[in-house]
């Protein structure tokens, strides 16, 4: 298994492809919190056609290590780590809510090492603070006894998929929660306070992002809502907004032909 050392711990990562020309182009992907690299299954082997792609687990998530206490600014700050341990120059990056958190905060600090920016079902503000404070209450019980599959049926996969995906594609919410069920307990939680309960507002700051950037969010995402989507498109100038029908919080998983076709043209029309 390959490894990355961070200021995080060790983040385990998976590679495809390969740059065939200088130019080619560097895929870094981002997953969502409750999520591992996997997510993005629908569309590795495509970018992979066009580049190299370094798939990574999240800290605390998939079979990366256990991080110490985090944020969001210090998981992008761990970024530069893989950067520099993978010789990666400059790179798209791809990251979906937790993923295009830590992307934007990279873009903003690392402007010369961002390629291009893939936005998905993400927000640049704080949650609100009455799902703070219920993700406060949550996230102790989650680090005392973990996520039951009665309780990620029930309270979490509705969040992360829309009535669609529930309904009509039982494999891919199985697939969600075997691997979810199999997390570090205290992982969870320490990421969960990065993403959910402490994360800061740069909403007043991404338009200072100057890189090529798509958008990309399900229409019905009710973890993330499109008017956060909405507002990093109005405010990163440049950047292009599309919706994903019948897509949820995790539309890489419940529409991944529409979603690589949308990050495959992105990529070429910028080439």
């Amino acid at each position: 298994m390959a490894y990355v050392r961070t200021r995080l711990g060790r983040l385990y990562y998976e590679e495809r492809g390969k740059a065939r020309r200088s130019d080619d182009p560097v895929f870094v992907l981002g997953h969502s919190y409750l999520c591992d690299g996997g997510m993005w299954r629908g569309q590795t082997s495509a970018l992979a056609e066009l580049g190299r792609v370094v798939n990574i687990d999240g800290p605390g998530h998939g079979k990366s290590e256990l991080p110490p206490p985090f944020s969001l600014e210090d998981h992008a700050a761990a970024m530069t780590d893989v950067f520099a341990e993978l010789g990666i120059g400059d790179a798209y990056l791809i990251g979906l809510s937790w993923g295009g958190m830590v992307a934007m905060r990279f873009a903003l600090a690392n402007p010369q090492r961002v390629a291009g920016l893939v936005l998905m079902d993400t927000s640049a503000r704080k949650d609100s603070r009455l799902n703070r404070a219920k993700y406060r209450s949550l996230l102790p019980l989650a680090r005392t006894l973990g996520l039951p599959r009665a309780l990620i049926a029930r309270e979490v996969s509705p969040k992360m998929f829309c009535a669609k995906t529930l309904r009509e594609r039982p494999d891919v919410v199985s697939a969600f929660t075997r691997a979810l069920s199999g997390f570090d307990r205290l992982g969870i939680s320490r990421a969960g306070r990065a993403v959910m309960t402490d994360r800061t507002d740069i909403s007043s700051r991404i338009s200072e992002i100057r890189t090529p950037t798509l958008v990309l969010c399900g229409r019905e995402d009710s973890a993330t809502k499109p008017e956060e989507s909405e507002l990093i498109a109005r405010r990163i100038p440049g950047a292009r907004l599309s919706f994903i029908d019948d897509a949820g919080h995790l539309s890489a998983l419940e529409r991944p032909e529409v979603v690589t076709r949308h990050i495959v043209d992105f990529v070429r029309g910028l080439s």
